[in-house]
């Protein structure tokens, strides 16, 4: 007598989760996702999934007589469901160059959607990709309106850079360096160590990863290094962050010019949960330190993006 209630809600349950997971896109809404994304989907009825695949020819050329499969996976894509407690759900990946990254971070982050992954795409011969993972939780026409956006980025990144004489380099790292560690400290709140003039600072958090306690020096750590002069300094380094805190963190750097190069994970299980953001920056050593003590604070709440450094 006692097993019975708890084994007929166990099947109440699941079955609701079944019937939740697989509740249907009707057609006139798989007909707006088109219209908005500019692109025709597929529709999957046994997972209730409508997906647009996204092929990007500039991808599949490794050369001028040589193509690659789409089927390789190299392509952007969105897929939409019907949600439990929102109308709507989207994953997707942004497949991007160099030069379209932060221009589409931004647009993503401004149109409500969380950027979740940033990494290398692939080792292949030819142009350097990045995918960037984003999720979203709202309408399906303000869901697929969103992702558009980031598209839109793209074509249009890929139009100033066709009419323009010459493509941006990345920046140069200086062989010398002479930073002077001093402002830089006083900015940061951090005590740094200088080796061949190149500066490094670090502060650390802690969690427990596999029952085990572990922190900074086994890589639970925000740190950012600074190489060149003072008047014109690169700084590279990573944030510690938790994926709750991970979009305002995200939307903090960008606020102060920071270009982000990778969005992951370096353990797996750990308790809290960390997300590590990979960084860099370039100007006056001083301005860096600023830049990162801005995140900093927006981190502890101690700052806030606020309507007027919103990207």
């Amino acid at each position: 007598m006692s097993r019975m209630p708890k084994v007929c809600a166990l099947f109440i349950t699941t079955s609701l989760f079944t019937i939740a997971a697989t509740a249907a896109v009707p057609e006139q809404t798989r007909t707006s996702i088109d219209r908005a994304i500019g692109h025709k989907g597929t529709y999957i009825p046994e997972e209730g999934v409508y997906k647009i695949i996204l092929p990007r020819e500039d991808a599949t050329i490794v050369q001028d007589y040589q193509r690659l499969s789409p089927n390789l996976g190299l392509n952007s894509w969105v897929a939409l469901a019907s949600g439990v407690h929102h109308e709507a759900v989207l994953t997707g990946q942004f497949l991007l160059l160099d030069d379209e990254v932060d221009p589409v971070l931004d647009i993503v982050l401004n149109a409500d959607l969380d950027v979740t992954g940033l990494a290398d795409s692939c080792s292949f011969e030819g142009p350097h990709f990045h995918t960037m993972d984003v999720t979203g939780l709202g309408s399906f026409s303000n869901l697929a309106s969103a992702f558009r956006r980031g598209l839109e980025t793209i074509q249009r990144v890929r139009r100033t850079a066709a009419g323009s004489s010459k493509p941006v380099a990345p920046p140069t790292l200086p062989i010398e360096s002479s930073i002077d560690p001093g402002p830089l400290d006083a900015v940061l709140s951090m005590k740094g160590t200088v080796t061949a003039g190149v500066y490094k600072a670090a502060i650390g958090s802690r969690t427990i990863l596999n029952g085990e306690l572990i922190g900074r020096e086994m890589g639970m750590s925000t740190w950012i290094s600074v190489v060149g002069r003072n008047d014109h300094a690169l700084a590279h380094g990573e944030f510690i962050e938790s994926p709750n805190g991970l979009r305002k963190l995200l939307i903090a750097l960008r606020a102060r010019g920071i270009r982000i190069a990778s969005i992951r994970n370096h353990t797996l299980g750990e308790h809290p949960q960390w997300v590590f953001v990979r960084f860099w920056g370039e100007g006056t050593a001083l301005q860096l330190a600023k830049a990162v003590r801005y995140a900093l604070d927006v981190q502890v709440g101690a700052a806030s993006p606020g309507s007027k450094e919103r990207i």
